[in-house]
């Protein structure tokens, strides 16, 4: 077999879908005002969702935004400010939180599998039904978060976390 089928054949389908998807660049253009200017573009434009896909918002100032029912599949989140930032039902598969601080950050029925929570600070957090299946979360500090009946990647102590 050649070097190059043996590529094709190893390839991760999964990851050429989520690094194909396309943000809208008019919702990536809310990001730059205020989180009272996207809490009033939600209020406006229900029931439509923030299509953020992919998009690299590393090391971005986003606290106190509210991500609700928001695509953010594959979103670069690393180093960023998501303290107070709300992702209620919110669709983060892959999404890499790195480094980030998202201190009192609400997660509620979010979908967080496979995302990348390395060194992330949730101090305070509340995950609510979050899935974090296949998540990375080493070096993750969730102290004094508040956690009901999250779906924890196989195999982790949560207590060692915080």
């Amino acid at each position: 077999m050649k070097s190059t089928e043996m590529t094709y054949t190893e390839f991760d389908s999964r990851l050429f879908k989520l690094h194909n998807l396309v943000m809208d660049p008019e919702h990536f253009k809310l990001l730059d005002g205020t989180a009272d200017d996207l809490t009033k573009w939600h209020r406006s434009n229900s029931p439509l969702q923030l299509d953020l896909k992919s998009a690299d918002l590393s090391g971005r100032d986003l606290s106190g935004r509210d991500f609700s029912r928001a695509m953010l599949d594959g979103v670069n989140f690393s180093g960023s400010n998501l303290d107070d930032a709300v992702f209620t039902e919110a669709r983060m598969r892959y999404a890499d939180f790195s480094g980030a601080s998202m201190n009192r950050a609400i997660l509620y029925r979010s979908n967080c599998a496979g995302a990348n929570l390395t060194d992330t600070d949730l101090s305070g957090a509340s995950l609510y039904r979050c899935v974090l299946r296949e998540a990375v979360i080493s070096g993750a500090n969730f102290k004094a978060a508040k956690i009901y009946k999250v779906a924890w990647p196989e195999g982790y102590d949560v207590s060692a976390y915080g």
